[in-house]
């Protein structure tokens, strides 16, 4: 069986993560929602988005006869057998909304199947803020189903304090020096070459990527995820950065969603709380507006390629779109559009050549290619923000 995890209307409600990936490339807990529903299926997936995404990934190919799975829901086992047990051409909905399909084309006289309604509760991510909202329930499922058949291959030295350390899970390579892990709130899971540098706190759940930098002093609180390859310091509570992205200063950093590439400079701060403790208001790439989350905590949610000057100070629900480069005295606007160039006196966009000469320089650093793919990608998105304006 062929499954294909396609794009539902869930694109655009999480915009602007979304702008640059399926949402099927978006991390939450030890996984990008690709890999975990790979892990359930027992299948690689392939991936259905946007037509200007498409060459970043596998063609699917022509087949008569594929499930298509909306990746937004989190999978477990009650979902996963209720998926395989589909009909032909029969659909599992809940409410509304599609959770998967299964389709078979060129059968003469099909019949009509009934869909099927899922009762049980699922976990959905429909807007941005859902990533770090439900990232401590997702974090905590993935290190139960972690744990089935793997054990922990190192133990911490003993320059480290550790707390309900069965609840520690550290990968081939990490190498960890001089630092506290609390797992009482729950488990701390370290990937592999992860470093850790002396005088860090991480307190759980909390999920560090393979290759990922913690630099010395940090203060990680849950429910955190630390993606592949990211260099973090300072403060951070309750956040989800995708892979590839530094904040390796001090700053706070809390209720928020960083993409990849970003790089938040030394000091940069994000407010999380606004001053009257009301609810936060965030703005909607879909509906061209702001709308309250109904939350009283919430950071800022960052596209790809983004990058703040030193001591930039972020407004409680700020949203970057793609390659914002953000720099000036006093705060930015809670929207800062993608490809603005300053942000607070002036907001110009930036020189489209510039920003894939920056983007190629960094990937660089990680010893990974700026393709032709990626530049068609940021091509096509400024064209598209500069119709906009």
């Amino acid at each position: 069986m062929k499954y294909i995890l396609q794009d539902g209307p869930e694109w655009h409600s999480l915009l602007p993560l979304t702008f640059t990936r399926s949402v099927a490339e978006i991390r939450t807990g030890i996984y990008s929602l690709k890999e975990r529903w790979e892990q359930w299926l027992g299948e690689k997936p392939f991936i259905a988005t946007q037509g200007y995404l498409s060459e970043r990934y596998l063609p699917i190919g022509e087949d008569n006869e594929y499930i298509i799975i909306n990746p937004a829901f989190i999978p477990d086992e009650k979902l996963i057998k209720s998926i395989k047990n589909l009909g032909e051409n029969q659909c599992l909905i809940q409410g509304e909304n599609l959770i998967a399909k299964y389709e078979k084309k060129n059968k003469e006289n099909a019949k009509s199947i009934p869909n099927i309604s899922y009762y049980y509760p699922l976990v959905h991510l429909k807007n941005p803020w859902d990533i770090f909202l439900k990232n401590d329930e997702i974090l905590k499922a993935d290190f139960k189903k972690l744990r089935e058949n793997r054990k922990s291959i190192f133990s911490l030295n003993e320059s480290n304090y550790a707390f309900q350390t069965e609840d520690i899970f550290i990968e081939e390579g990490a190498c960890i020096e001089c630092t506290t892990l609390n797992a009482r709130n729950g488990p701390i899971y370290i990937g592999k070459d992860v470093q850790i540098m002396e005088g860090s706190h991480l307190r759980g759940p909390l999920s560090i990527g393979r290759g990922a930098q913690i630099n010395m002093g940090a203060k990680i609180y849950g429910a955190t995820t630390i993606g592949p390859f990211c260099k973090v310091g300072g403060e951070i509570s309750n956040s989800v950065f995708f892979s590839y992205s530094n904040k390796a200063h001090e700053g706070f950093l809390g209720q928020s969603v960083i993409a990849e590439w970003c790089n938040l400079g030394a000091g940069t701060n994000s407010s999380n709380l606004k001053n009257n403790y009301s609810r936060v208001k965030v703005w909607s790439y879909q509906e061209k507006k702001y709308l309250s989350t109904d939350l009283q905590f919430c950071g800022v949610i960052m596209g790809d390629h983004c990058k703040t000057a030193i001591n930039t100070s972020l407004n409680t629900g700020t949203v970057s779109g793609v390659a914002a480069q953000i720099f000036g005295y006093g705060f930015p606007p809670k929207h800062i559009p993608s490809f603005c160039w300053g942000s607070i006196q002036n907001t110009e966009i930036s020189d489209l050549e510039k920003v894939c000469k920056t983007a190629a320089k960094m990937m660089k650093r990680r010893s990974l290619s700026f393709g032709k793919t990626e530049r068609k990608i940021l091509e096509k998105l400024f064209a598209m923000h500069r119709k906009d304006r």
